[in-house]
């Protein structure tokens, strides 16, 4: 916004250089003042006497010219011929050699808003003994080290004033404080250590860029009760205080500093924020959100050039980067969201490298869970079905009718039957012979095979009978033996137990 200020107020210093096709000559080149030549450009009558080496100005020089143009010369002391102008709006001496205060005639110049006098060799600047009507006024590129407290104050519609590139290191509160039209004050390059608390209620536009500042005070701004912008870049602040307090502040520009850090009361007593500049600072870890919690119409952050460090679970590495991105984004430049360490992430955005650690890890503690309850699932299948099939086996025992058994005795040849005292370990499965496993858990056998009696009923027929006999080992059990007729041989359960000493005798044929 200042820069604009300037490039308006010296247009018709540089206007003619790009305009000279429709510059209109009125004075012809007599040897007697060609030097200086007279041309009208935007209804404005101009004297351009730019470039010419002169002491004082050329004789009989038209004196209702309304910008004069003097830059580039040797000019010591203000030409005396000037007091014969009276139409003067602009007047540039700049790149001069002058030290002197503004001459006294330069009062008659009723129209005057502009004077250039930069590049110059004043020292100090006093107060002058008259009125001027200057709205414009540049003091910048001299020498200036001495500022006299009333010396604005005969410039009542002062609007703008620059005063960068001098030797400025102190000025006093008080001395803007009877201008009251300033608004743009440019004090840039100076050698300023702390940010002056100027007393102005016009004041709108303050630069201190490049000053040598390292202490910035809570209530630096509050005497300007109108200021809209401030720029402090290039300085040596290494800390903002907290409350910086301005409740009409709306820019604040403190790139290329040395600051590290914020806090959520920084910016808190900045309630009309809208433009903030930390670009080029040493800041490393990345705001969260509530910094900016009392700022609700800020609107643009430059951050580019800071070494963001991204390392840990840091979910300010998301919420940051949304806030300042999403629509209407705040951050123009995208690519300045950047990390630089850990090297996992250098040179990703807050978005990726949040994804690369946070998102990351939990996608992979969610893979984990999910295996844990697709394990849970199979082994509870598992566990569920023996429970049904064992649940299923004492059903199907208890459906079972009680197995009733046989009783040999040796007195009695006739077989009594009873309630069976031996239970198997494994049921046999009816009408199939017993597997291997079944067969080892059976109870062992104290008598031989042979000794166990034939229950196979003999044939009327003795010719039937003489061709087969008794079967007494192993071997017999598996040659083929015809079935007898409607005679069946039976299977009883022999109660092991019943017979002394465990032995069977054999049945007497």
């Amino acid at each position: 916004m200042g820069s604009n200020v300037v490039l308006s107020t010296l247009w018709i210093w540089l206007v003619p250089m790009v305009w000279a096709g429709v510059v209109r000559r009125d004075v012809a080149f007599d040897t007697e003042f060609s030097s200086c030549t007279t041309y009208t450009l935007g209804g404005l009558r101009i004297l351009d006497c730019r470039n010419r080496g002169l002491n004082e100005l050329p004789d009989n020089l038209e004196n209702d010219a309304q910008v004069l143009l003097l830059s580039n010369n040797n000019f010591r002391i203000f030409p005396m011929q000037l007091s014969s102008f009276s139409q003067v709006q602009t007047l540039d001496l700049s790149s001069n050699y002058l030290s002197l205060p503004l001459p006294d005639y330069l009062e008659q110049w009723e129209h005057l808003r502009t004077v250039n006098l930069s590049n110059n060799l004043y020292e100090s600047w006093i107060s002058n003994d008259f009125t001027s009507t200057v709205k414009n006024l540049d003091l910048s590129r001299n020498k200036i080290n001495v500022i006299d407290d009333q010396a604005f104050t005969t410039m009542p519609n002062l609007r703008f004033l620059d005063l960068s590139e001098n030797r400025i290191n102190d000025l006093k509160p008080e001395t803007f404080s009877e201008t009251h039209n300033l608004e743009t004050l440019v004090l840039d390059r100076n050698y300023i250590s702390t940010v002056p608390n100027f007393q102005s209620s016009s004041l709108r536009i303050l630069h201190l860029s490049n000053c040598q500042i390292a202490n910035l005070n809570a209530n630096s701004l509050v005497g300007m009760s109108s200021l809209l912008e401030i720029n402090l870049s290039m300085n040596q602040i290494d800390e903002i205080p907290d409350n910086l307090a301005s409740q009409t502040l709306q820019e604040l520009n403190l790139s290329y500093n040395s600051i590290y850090s914020l806090t959520d009361l920084t910016f808190s007593s900045l309630p009309h924020l809208a433009v903030l500049d930390l670009r080029g600072n040493e800041f490393r870890e990345v705001w969260s959100t509530s910094r900016f919690a009392s700022n609700p119409f800020l609107r643009e952050v430059y951050v580019k050039g800071n070494r963001w460090n991204c390392e840990g679970f840091n979910v300010s590495l998301l919420l940051t980067y949304e806030y300042l991105t999403k629509d209407p984004p705040k951050v123009a430049d995208r690519a300045s969201l950047i990390c630089y360490s850990p090297s996992n992430v250098t040179q990703m955005s807050w978005q990726q490298a949040y994804i690369q650690t946070w998102h990351a890890s939990e996608s992979s503690f969610t893979s984990y869970t999910t295996i844990a309850v697709i394990a849970g699932i199979v082994i509870g299948v598992l566990v569920t079905s023996c429970v049904c099939r064992c649940l299923m086996n004492n059903s199907s025992e208890s459906q079972r009718p009680p197995t009733r058994s046989t009783v040999l005795s040796v007195n009695s040849p006739t077989p009594q039957p009873r309630v069976e005292t031996v239970v198997l370990r494994i049921p046999l499965t009816e009408d199939l012979p017993p597997s291997y496993d079944e067969a080892l858990l059976m109870p062992r056998l104290n008598s031989s095979f042979h000794s166990l009696p034939d229950f196979v009923e003999e044939e009327d027929e003795p010719s039937r009978r003489s061709n087969y006999r008794r079967s007494r080992s192993i071997g017999d059990l598996t040659e083929f033996r015809p079935r007898l007729g409607d005679r069946r041989s039976i299977r009883r359960p022999v109660d092991v137990h019943g017979i002394p000493n465990g032995r069977i005798d054999e049945r007497d044929e």
